[in-house]
């Protein structure tokens, strides 16, 4: 070692080192020359969303109502927001389960793509004259025991999510586009 080194001490010999390290670094970082061509930035006029009719809390079907359409007793509503609902058999996570959820402002086709890649099937749907898509998914031992409706306002959409867990239950396809009918007659 040198006599400028001896009297560093360890901090001082890993200060020495990091700093010989860095000047390759910050010299990479010199103004002197643009690195790229300069773009001017212009920001794109945004669209505003056009928004499709107010739907009041969880579409305005009652608990009552879901139970009905469902045929699960002992339902209990476990999430109740300005943009969505839940259902629950008796508020537990474990069992059948039934939402309702408005999309605001969101593109329904990456919703729908989004079920292409991950159920059984997917069709066009049309419900009080509003399109959109019918999802479905089959269970190896209940048959079709999923069903998910998605209906396109606009630039809004609605979307009601049907799950069963055991039999007996009605067809949840049925029950997806009955509620998502109901759904549109209560929009305002």
């Amino acid at each position: 070692m040198t006599s400028s080194y001896r009297g560093l001490g360890r901090s001082g010999k890993a200060l020495a080192v990091a700093a010989v390290a860095v000047l390759p670094v910050l010299a990479a970082c010199s103004n002197d020359q643009p690195s790229s061509p300069s773009v001017p930035s212009t920001e794109a006029p945004q669209q505003a969303a056009k928004h499709g009719p107010f739907f009041p809390q969880c579409a305005g079907v009652s608990d009552d109502e879901i139970s009905k359409q469902t045929q699960v007793p002992g339902l209990v509503n476990t999430a109740a927001t300005s943009v969505g609902c839940q259902w629950l058999a008796g508020g537990s996570i474990l069992g059948p389960h039934f939402s309702f959820t408005w999309f605001r402002g969101s593109p329904i086709g990456r919703e729908r793509k989004t079920e292409e890649l991950s159920r059984t099937s997917v069709e066009d749907v049309n419900i009080e004259g509003h399109s959109g898509f019918i999802a479905s998914n089959d269970d190896p031992t209940l048959g079709t025991n999923l069903c998910e409706i998605g209906i396109q306002f606009n630039d809004d959409f609605i979307e009601w999510s049907i799950s069963y867990a055991q039999k007996p239950f009605p067809a949840p396809c049925d029950v997806a586009k009955e509620l998502a009918r109901q759904s549109i007659v209560n929009s305002k």
